[in-house]
């Protein structure tokens, strides 16, 4: 019984490490002049600005990869080739959002969570 607890332990402990150390999908908004984001590098960022344009600048990103990457296939919002960076026009007033799937150079992968980015503009 005590071998059993002791097996399932070091089990459940090596899965949470293995997910505490996972990437991260963030983003970054940038709004025009005299405007203000929020949370950028976060996986909910926003902006607001008064040019009473219908959109403007941002990108996704991965944060805290811990291995070498062989290739990312981007999904959502975020219509990119590969690479680690995505950037991406962010219209006003609708959520932008972005997930990645992360395919490694030893054989494993994994999916992000959704990043969300957000824009206000003055209209």
């Amino acid at each position: 019984m005590k071998t059993t607890i002791k097996a399932l332990a070091l089990v459940a402990g090596t899965f949470f490490a293995g997910s505490a150390m996972s990437a991260q999908l963030v983003c970054d908004v940038y709004p025009k002049s005299g405007g203000h984001s929020w949370g950028n590098g976060t996986p909910n960022c926003s902006a607001i600005d008064f040019s009473f344009g219908n959109s403007t600048g941002g990108r996704f990103y991965l944060k805290n990869v811990t291995k070498p990457i062989q290739e990312v296939s981007w999904s959502g919002d975020a219509r990119c080739s590969g690479g680690t960076t995505c950037n991406v026009t962010i219209r006003s007033y609708s959520n932008t959002t972005a997930s990645a799937l992360i395919l490694y150079k030893d054989g494993t992968w994994e999916r992000t969570k959704t990043a969300t980015a957000y824009y206000e503009t003055g209209h």
